[in-house]
């Protein structure tokens, strides 16, 4: 089993057909190759003078359990693939499984042929993903060989100056061991008058502009101070924010410092204008780009510079106001009101802009920043004349010096309805869409007949649905894992059972379909209040309330699901929805 290019699996089980189904399959199957036995110890055995990428097991072996079979391999420190396979519908099982470091969980049952390529193709994706990060980590360590004896002196260090790593280089130049260096404070090494002009610089860094190029000195152990080009960067976290920095410093032979005798105002000017000629270059291109990328999005999109001038407004926006980007680039005096409000006023990217001056002359309620990321409140307006809610998220666009120069607002609107359908309205039914997820679940507290004593199952999964005129709440059965249907695949991860992570399935359902499924239905006209709660500590909800004072109530355990269900909701009775 030395082919890179093959993938090979072991498969313990003490039932023959089983053995044989699973057997014949993998061998008709190109790219695998399959080993069997029909016990723990003989499966040891194997894994003493072979190696395989993936094992399918068992839970019930007649010498062990297949918790016990996975222990001893992993503590064995085998990384290979490992599946659990078992009769037993115990949610149990599967905790126990995962906790002690298998990758899948299997439901066995009669007819196993038709959902055994399920079972091939995660383990072809696993197998893939451990070969790729078995790569990269040996990359890595090529990767961080090559650095450690880079003839540039390479170093990372906090925002505050602690020196976080340094290479062979950077030690031999300063004349200190590597124990020395870490720990110590970067910009201390640089002369005073310099280390807070640099510090400055750095702080100026934004992921628009991450990168910056000086030449200073820096302090040697034989307290000579030799001038350096280095070339510096800013590392972000996914919110934009700078978590520490890089730099890569170079001799420069035969360079004559000039800052000292220039006077603050003159250093300035020296140390700007070839940057500025540059970036006048590089700001043309990076807007061209900018404006290139935002026209091929799909939803609505426009920006605005610090002066409040329109400075892209995508194919899209055209589409939903009718208004040309020939003629809405370059206008200002907020006229990017006029195709939502009939009037030039401020919107979300008024306050983007405005965020770092202290002296608003604009109030706004309702904003939400997340990062760099500013979300507004759902708002009433008219486009083309037809009645809409809109709400935008927007975010800010900063230059080399970390100064905000544009803001960028994305809109999403649904129609809003004229009147609300009656059971008599002769007009079509039409389906808008809708979510199922096992981390979705019904509580006893529904409403009095259809949905009542209905509780939640670990094994069960349900979803919500939404027509014109209805909303549903549905069992879906492909998230019950009560009814045996051969071997049933389920990537029952931790994150899953725990609802740290959502199985989402989103796939559009015929309202027959939904209607057969569905445990609980409510009219349009029949509901006063939607409210929705944001899982944070504890799990959200989504309760419907109808003109009646009677309640139904569905939990909601992640985030992805819940901003999802939020869209739906928007997008079916944006008038009754209330957010907490």
């Amino acid at each position: 089993m030395t082919d890179p290019g093959v993938i090979s699996i072991l498969c313990v089980d003490d039932e023959p057909l089983v053995l044989e189904v699973i057997k014949k399959f993998f061998e008709r199957e190109s790219g695998f190759s399959i080993k069997t036995c029909t016990n723990g110890k003989d499966a040891l055995e194997l894994l003493n003078t072979l190696e395989f990428d993936a094992i399918i097991a068992d839970y019930s072996l007649p010498d062990m359990d297949g918790i016990n079979l996975l222990r001893d391999i992993r503590g064995r420190g085998f990384s290979a693939l490992f599946i659990i396979i078992t009769g037993k519908h115990r949610a149990q099982v599967a905790i126990e499984a995962l906790n002690n470091g298998a990758d899948y969980y299997v439901q066995k049952g009669g007819g196993i042929v038709q959902d055994i390529p399920k079972l091939a193709e995660f383990i072809s994706a696993g197998v893939r993903k451990i070969r790729a990060n078995r790569a990269l980590f040996e990359s890595e360590k090529t990767y961080r060989s090559i650095i450690e004896n880079h003839s540039d002196l390479l170093c990372r260090f906090s925002l505050p100056g602690e020196l976080r790593f340094v290479n062979n280089s950077f030690t031999d130049f300063i004349g200190k061991q590597k124990n020395e260096c870490i720990g110590t404070n970067f910009f201390l090494m640089i002369p005073q008058e310099e280390h807070l002009r640099i510090q400055e610089l750095l702080r100026n860094l934004s992921p628009i502009k991450p990168g910056i190029l000086i030449e200073h000195e820096i302090r040697k152990s034989d307290r000579t101070y030799p001038i350096l080009q280095w070339n510096y960067r800013a590392i972000f976290d996914p919110g934009g924010e700078t978590t520490e920095y890089q730099a890569a410093g170079r001799e420069v032979i035969g360079v004559v410092q000039v800052f000292e005798t220039l006077s603050p105002k003159n250093e300035k000017y020296a140390l700007s204008i070839p940057q500025t000629v540059t970036d006048i270059e590089e700001s043309a291109d990076d807007w061209k780009e900018f404006t290139k990328n935002i026209d091929a999005l799909e939803d609505p999109v426009f920006a605005i510079n610090k002066a409040g001038v329109i400075i892209a407004w995508n194919k899209a926006m055209e589409q939903l106001t009718g208004f040309a980007a020939k003629k809405m680039m370059h206008k200002g005096n907020r006229e990017y009101a006029i195709p939502f409000y009939a009037e030039p006023r401020p919107m979300l990217v008024d306050y983007i802009v405005m965020s770092d001056d202290k002296n608003k002359s604009v109030k706004f309620s309702g904003i939400k920043q997340t990062g760099n990321t500013f979300a507004g409140e759902m708002e009433n307006v008219k486009i083309r004349g037809k009645p809409m809610y809109l709400w935008g998220k927007g975010t800010a666009l900063h230059d080399e010096n970390g100064v905000l120069i544009a803001a960028v607002e994305t809109i999403t609107v649904v129609e809003k309805e004229q009147a609300i359908i009656t059971p008599g309205d002769s007009g079509k039914e039409i389906y808008i869409g809708g979510i199922s997820s096992p981390t979705l679940k019904v509580t006893g507290e529904s409403l009095r007949g259809m949905g009542t004593g209905v509780i939640s199952s670990s094994v069960r999964g349900y979803g919500i649905y939404a027509t014109n005129r209805r909303l549903f709440v549905i069992q879906n059965p492909d998230f019950d894992l009560s009814k045996p249907k051969g071997i049933r695949y389920e990537p029952f991860g931790l994150d899953d059972l725990f609802g740290t992570k959502a199985t989402i399935d989103n796939r559009p359902r015929t309202i027959e379909t939904i209607e057969k499924l569905m445990i609980y239905e409510i009219s349009k006209e029949d509901l006063k209040t939607i409210e929705l709660m944001n899982p944070r500590l504890l799990p959200g909800f989504l309760t419907l309330y109808n003109k009646e004072g009677e309640s139904f109530r569905m939990f909601i355990d992640h985030k992805t699901a819940f901003s999802q269900i939020e869209h739906l909701i928007k997008s079916f009775y944006p008038e009754i929805l209330q957010l907490e």
